[in-house]
């Protein structure tokens, strides 16, 4: 063959051999450029390009990624001052970002929750004075122009104790009782033959002397009815205070305060490898927790008393589930008030005299018009119906215990929240022995020694966000209260202390004894007895000697010796304990 056939085959080696060189040239120029920062610093949304430098630069006022004044000027990187500062402040939204998500789940759910279980309290409520109205119509002949109002009234107040405000429940059952009764005397008076017209001054006289008439018309069927619609709106307004905390508590720690030196960390963490060029290999696994243990140490200075306080929620659960269940009481609320219309109708030859004795109005007999025809079987009817209790629907507990399932998983949240942000491992290198991660420095292994939170805490002088400290003294105050108020024993009721319990909205000298203001650790002054002893003030509780005995005062918590028993006076206040309940106070105690 003659070197003339072979010159284009020389030709083409000779052309490809400079493509070739073309390409290389090209690599060479990408792996010295900024461009691949370029575009990471966009894709992440980090802020504008062009504080990215286009080629490699020495900036000596660098000096969070590294301390640049110490460097040589020829170590050249694709990071600016002015680059580094947007990468702080990405650092600080990603760890915040990465906080919420962690908690949204858990937050929504019981936000959610809230919400539903607000609006079932409202539906039932709704539901129980249109079926109490409609008993009070159609079995005792009260129009509802005679009860409307203080029907309303006292399902209003159910609904402002609800809403955390202070209502006395003793005082709205004894004021509709009051309105009542004279309806009642009516019917009584009237007999089947007869109608009977009362004067608005003979109405109003027995609504203000029901409480003096001996034996109390009621008994003590009032008294049971607003101590259990007391116990179990209780139940759920603590549920309901509990859950607002709680979510309050997931708020501060999704806006805690990052310092300074936390804002550094996680920078270095996250974006300095992109000053290296390093844009696509992940932080090592050590590197990730030391920063954020380091980082989020300080929530776990509220941990135990959220340990304790998901724990405590168990015994509000509980008792909802057992005979203080809000929902229940309300729905047989009508059943209730009629147990006691009956008591008192089939004891009426008792107090029929003194009522008299104390309002002596001339009372208006007439003949009673016959019933149209078919009346009567309508209005056995409709009191038959009554008897059919129309419940909400029975799925709200089991939202509850959905509830109280996920609480219990968040246990100890604010000690790990550290480590399960670095077990992401779209984020972080999960092997702890890894070479090919970010260690801070370079990509290789990390060598320093990974430190757990209980030492971090001795070893390290903590800065910690002051709305921490408020919230820890919150979910004790609440933890302690909700411990000692919903224990093993039950609350007894001393009928002849709340004899006379007319009050409503607190100003009187009696403490109500299931108002929830205890739970913040509130001690105002129309939530105790009045006087000027200088006793211990303590959460109230009362036992009692048998029926119709008066209070028992007990052993102030801080004080269990008998020999040393003695009654408090003034503003204290005591608490009975049992020895069960003080062990089980204790153990949880050490567990947490």
């Amino acid at each position: 063959m003659s070197i003339n056939c072979l010159k284009p085959y020389f030709v083409c080696f000779f052309l490809w051999t400079s493509f070739m060189n073309s390409v290389a040239d090209l690599d060479s120029g990408t792996h010295t450029g900024c461009h691949r920062v370029k575009q990471a610093y966009l894709r992440e949304h980090i802020g504008p390009s062009d504080l990215v430098p286009s080629e490699p630069i020495y900036d000596r006022d660098i000096s969070i990624c590294f301390n640049a004044a110490t460097k040589d000027p020829s170590e050249k990187t694709c990071c600016s001052k002015s680059s580094e500062l947007s990468y702080v402040t990405a650092a600080e939204n990603f760890l915040r970002d990465t906080i919420r998500i962690k908690n949204a789940y858990l937050k929504k759910l019981v936000m959610d929750h809230i919400v539903q279980y607000e609006e079932r309290l409202e539906n039932v409520i709704k539901s129980s004075f249109n079926r109490t109205s409609q008993l009070l119509i159609d079995l005792y002949d009260i129009p509802a122009s005679a009860h409307e109002e203080a029907l309303r009234a006292f399902y209003q107040d159910i609904r402002t104790y609800l809403k955390m405000k202070h209502v006395s429940l003793y005082g709205s059952v004894n004021d509709l009782f009051d309105s009542l009764f004279p309806y009642l005397y009516k019917f009584i008076v009237e007999g089947k033959n007869s109608s009977v017209t009362l004067s608005p001054e003979h109405i109003q006289c027995l609504k203000n002397k029901r409480q003096d008439i001996v034996p109390n018309p009621f008994g003590t069927q009032h008294y049971n009815l607003s101590h259990n619609l007391n116990k179990a709106l209780s139940t759920a307004k603590s549920y309901l205070e509990v859950l607002t905390l709680l979510v309050e508590t997931i708020n501060a720690t999704d806006h805690v305060t990052l310092t300074e030196k936390c804002q550094h960390s996680v920078t270095r963490l996250q974006y300095c490898s992109h000053c290296q060029q390093e844009v696509d290999i992940k932080p090592c696994k050590g590197f990730c927790l030391n920063s954020m243990r380091r980082c989020l140490a300080q929530l776990s200075v509220i941990s135990s008393d959220w340990n304790g306080l998901i724990m405590s929620v168990g015994r509000v659960q509980s008792w909802m589930n057992q005979k203080y269940d809000a929902e229940h009481m309300l729905n047989h609320l009508d059943g209730k008030l009629d147990t006691a219309i009956m008591y008192a109708l089939s004891n009426s030859n008792h107090f029929m005299d003194s009522a008299q004795q104390n309002c002596g109005f001339k009372t208006e007999i007439n003949p009673k018009q016959a019933a149209p025809t078919g009346e009567s079987s309508d209005s056995s009817s409709k009191s038959g119906s009554l008897r059919k209790k129309r419940e909400i629907g029975g799925e709200m507990y089991e939202k509850i215990l959905e509830v109280m399932k996920e609480l219990l998983t968040s246990l100890k949240m604010f000690d790990t929240i550290a480590d399960d942000i670095c077990n992401q491992e779209i984020f972080y290198d999960q092997d702890i022995n890894s070479t090919e991660c970010w260690n801070g420095l370079t990509k290789g292994r990390y060598t320093e020694v990974v430190e757990d939170i209980p030492t971090l805490l001795t070893r390290t002088a903590m800065v910690i966000d002051p709305r921490l400290v408020s919230l820890k003294d919150k979910l004790a105050a609440m933890r302690v209260n909700l411990m000692t108020r919903y224990s093993d024993f039950d609350y007894t009721l001393d009928r002849g202390h709340f004899q006379s319990d007319s009050f409503k909205y607190g100003s009187g000298d009696y403490h109500h004894l299931t108002d929830d203001e205890d739970l913040w650790g509130i001690n105002s002054g129309d939530d105790m007895y009045s006087g000027s002893g200088s006793g211990t003030t303590m959460e109230v509780d009362v036992v009692t000697d048998g029926p119709g005995v008066n209070l028992i005062p007990t052993k102030p918590i801080n004080n269990f010796d008998s020999e040393d028993s003695q009654d408090p006076s003034g503003g204290s206040s005591c608490l009975t304990i049992s020895i069960a309940t003080v062990l089980m106070m204790t153990l949880t105690l050490t567990l947490l």
